[in-house]
């Protein structure tokens, strides 16, 4: 504790010490012919690698800290200028004189002059950035967001820079201040995530750009040579960048190269039309800006990033106002080659707060760092934004729907808020008491539905809920099922019912967990890993074939599962069943438009009591949904029944289900082309039950998730053993685009290419009972099932659109289906 002391008062004196010894200098740098600013000019201390740059009015500050020293003020298209300061100089201001090149004849030998240019500028680029290592510098960002009226919001940092070329980039926050509606947790202005333009690749808004000093970007870009300037009597070429592939996301604009050295001086730049989002996001337009100095040594080192965009976002019947975004930010008083600190690089977070100095105020702002002045705007921007103008309502959206959305919470004068429907003032204590108490029952109440054949309609009630910290669960359901008739006390129909404990003994940690649980209830007689009995309620009310077969279900299992730190990223699972199977021998054909159709029988069922144990390792975060989005999930099991442990049936079944995504094309894009993969696998040894039979999925009616079979509908492929690989290919929008619709991307279509293959394996006995007890076998694929198609996906951002051909049994099918969104 004494040395944080003596190192805090340390601190305290050397930056009281430093402060006083400093002076601001302040000045102001315009055109000499016209009188006008000349903003982002760069302004340096001679001989040293600190300097600043003007803002949109052209003024500028820089702090000395000793005397006399030169201010050299630089703008390409004008003569440099420099200026002797002593201590008791006022403020300094450049008047720069345009420059004039004088420069013989160009002689063009078949290619642009600008190809030559820029082949020497990729080849010393290579051999000095060889030479870089690491550097630190002193940084200063601002940011702020405008409306279609004004601005809204202004955030500030001052911070250190840190970049090494094998560890990348690092930032320790120094200070920061806002406008008064921003929070400071919420100000993230800051220099380690902005683009340097002399970087062979850039991550410009998710899209991975080629960078105009890439060792290939001549293949990538278009440069022709536009003027010649000058800078200090050396010749500066403008050349202009174009796109040279139509569908790479690419940069175009301006750049300046210093002819003697042939390093890269400026960039005013914008991402090509490739650079597009899907909706909700109507525009997107973003300009960079950025100088380089080598401050008259060998490296050449951003000056600053300045960034201009307008975003925006709507849907029909909702509209936001244009999002106006503005950055500038400044880096100087470079350390070039120097040892950083490891500790920078122990963590992945880039962004740090130096605890010491993050709550110093305006000091730093004032006395230490070199930041570039408000400008009118912005300083009037500081002066009237308040706490009260916030974001949402700077930004508040109109149209059809708002009248739908409670964008604000009503409350009193005194700033509490008022509820409605929960007793106003006249309501008594005793009917608060009694919402509260309703509130309280029924919050982890959840409704369950479903009909099917054999149960007919099915509702009921299940309440979860969790205690202790979240470490124990409970789970209680009960429902009623008005078909088949059971063993109850409701006579006909029946009961089903459950409960279910789960308990995370470890305090500190949730990576082992225990649960035990009693159900009795209707069981498929064979697993859908894309259905549950909910979701085919409406195909079976609609008079189409059930889905399903079904049994009854009563028993108990115990689960642990633990996910280990170490390499094994995945979870393991243990369980063991108890179960009771009996079968159902009852249906309805019920539906509500009277098709009329007759209803299949129930599947029988090989009747005894399970007792098993299953071991499976899964990876992924099961984020299937229905190839909505891309997914990485890994499953494997083994499933061991024995008569040795009360069970009716000897056997091991083996399962496995691979969910795989691959970018391919175009993977500089925000969303490159994309290939899905599942691969889905069972077979089993021994005496396996009917009802243990797995099922390859297929079409719901016209509706097809991702990994099930298009062109196959209404009851599964069922089997004993079974494999399949289904596969789609998202092109994007990049084939619409080759046909010449270039805003398709903004439209968030895609073109889906897919196709699956897959076989069913059913025991013999199994058969030959379905023949003897029903004159039919059961659903089978009987030799490999092949399909492929072509979907055309986002259709109203919600939509697929679905077009299969049976290859083994030629068809066509058309259906739809979730679009693929990610």
């Amino acid at each position: 504790m004494q040395k944080i002391s003596v190192l805090f008062l340390f601190l305290v004196l050397g930056s009281t010490f430093e402060s006083h010894a400093q002076t601001q200098i302040t000045g102001k740098i315009v055109d000499a012919e016209t009188g006008d600013p000349l903003p982002a000019a760069h302004i340096i201390i001679k001989d040293t690698y600190k300097g600043t740059i003007s803002n949109q009015d052209g003024e500028f500050s820089i702090i000395v800290r000793e005397f006399p020293v030169t201010l050299i003020a630089r703008f390409i298209g004008f003569e440099s200028q420099e200026q002797v300061v002593t201590k008791d100089s006022g403020p300094v201001d450049f008047i720069l004189k345009p420059s004039v090149a004088t420069m013989g004849e160009i002689v063009v030998t078949g290619e642009d002059p600008a190809i030559a240019i820029m082949r020497e500028v990729i080849r010393r680029k290579q051999i000095w950035r060889a030479g870089l290592e690491t550097y630190k510098a002193e940084a200063y960002t601002r940011q702020q967001l405008k409306n279609d009226t004004s601005i809204v919001s202004i955030s500030e940092s001052i911070s250190e820079a840190y970049w090494d070329k094998k560890r990348g980039s690092r930032e320790v926050l120094k200070s920061k201040r806002q406008t008064a509606n921003i929070d400071a947790a919420d100000n993230f202005a800051g220099v380690s995530y902005l683009p340097n333009f002399y970087d062979d690749n850039l991550d410009i808004a998710g899209f991975n750009m080629v960078g105009v000093t890439h060792p290939d970007a001549l293949k990538f870009y278009e440069f022709r040579l536009e003027d010649i300037q000058s800078l200090d009597g050396q010749v500066v070429y403008e050349l202009s960048v174009t796109s040279d592939r139509k569908l790479q996301p690419l940069f175009e604009g301006t750049i300046f190269v210093l002819g003697e050295e042939y390093a890269l001086l400026e960039v005013d730049l914008k991402p090509n039309s490739v650079v597009v989002f899907p909706p909700p996001v109507q525009d997107f337009n973003l300009t960079y800006s950025q100088q380089f100095s080598n401050f008259g040594g060998d490296y050449w080192l951003p000056v600053d990033v300045r960034i201009e965009g307008l975003v925006e976002v709507g849907l029909i019947g909702l509209r936001f106002p244009p999002i106006g975004f503005k950055q500038v930010a400044k880096m100087n008083n470079y350390e070039v080659n120097i040892d950083l600190p490891d500790s920078l690089f122990r963590k992945w977070n880039r962004f740090t707060v130096d605890s010491t100095t993050i709550n110093s105020g305006d000091s730093l702002f004032v006395n230490e760092i070199d930041i570039i002045p408000l400008d009118t705007e912005e300083e009037i921007a500081y002066e009237k934004v308040d706490s009260t103008a916030t974001l949402e309502k700077a930004f508040k959206p109109t149209g059809f729907f708002t009248r739908f959305i409670d964008w604000e919470e009503e409350t009193d004068s005194d700033g509490s808020s008022v509820s409605v429907g929960e007793g106003g003032s006249g309501s008594s204590g005793g009917n608060n008491n009694s919402s509260s108490f309703w509130s309280k029952l029924t919050r982890n109440l959840s409704p369950l539905a479903r009909f099917n054949r054999v149960d007919a309609f099915y509702g009921g009630l299940k309440h979860q809920r969790r205690y202790v910290d979240n470490r124990i669960s409970s789970e209680v359901f009960a429902g009623y099922s008005t078909g088949y008739d059971g063993d109850d006390i409701f006579g006909a129909g029946t009961l089903s019912y459950g409960v279910k404990m789960g308990w995370w003994p470890l305090k500190k940690t949730r990576r082992f967990g225990l649960s035990a649980g009693y159900s009795a209830t209707t069981e498929t007689r064979y697993n859908s890993d894309m259905y549950m009995p909910l979701m085919t309620s409406m195909q079976n009310l609609l008079g189409f074939s059930d889905y399903f077969d079904y049994y009854r279900n009563e028993g108990v299992k115990f689960t642990a599962a633990y996910r280990p730190k170490s390499k094994f990223r995945g979870t393991f699972s243990l369980n063991y069943m108890y179960e009771n199977h009996s079968a159902i021998n009852y249906k309805t054909s019920y539906d509500i438009i009277g098709r009329d159709l007759i209803q299949r029988p129930n599947s029988y069922i090989d009747e005894g009591t399970l007792s098993a144990v299953k071991l499976s390792y899964s990876i992924g975060e099961n984020k299937k949904a229905f190839g909505a989005v891309g997914a990485d999930d890994f499953l494997v099991s083994v499933e061991q029944s024995a008569k040795v442990i009360g069970s009716s049936w000897d056997y091991t079944r083996f399962k496995l289900d691979l969910y795989r995504r691959y970018e391919t094309f175009y993977q500089r894009r925000f969303f490159p082309n994309t290939l899905d993969m599942r691969l889905n696998a069972g077979t089993y040894l021994g005496d396996l039950p009917i009802q243990k039979n797995e099922a390859l999925d297929v079409a719901l009616g016209v509706i097809t998730p991702f990994g099930a079979f298009r062109a196959k509908r209404f009851i599964p492929y069922e089997g004993a053993s079974y494999i399949s690989l289904n596969a789609e290919h998202n092109f994007k929008s990049v084939p619409l685009e080759m046909l010449g619709w270039r805003n398709a991307t903004q439209t968030g279509l895609s073109i889906i290419a897919f196709g699956g293959i897959g076989r069913t394996w059913v025991k013999d006995e199994q058969v030959q009972e379905f023949n003897n007890r029903y004159g039919f076998s059961p659903v089978t694929t009987d030799d490999w099932h092949m399909e492929a198609g072509l979907s055309l996906s986002n259709i109203f951002n919600l939509f697929r659109a679905d077009v299969a051909y049976r290859i083994d049994n030629p068809g066509i099918f058309v259906g739809i289906s979730v679009a693929r969104f990610f």
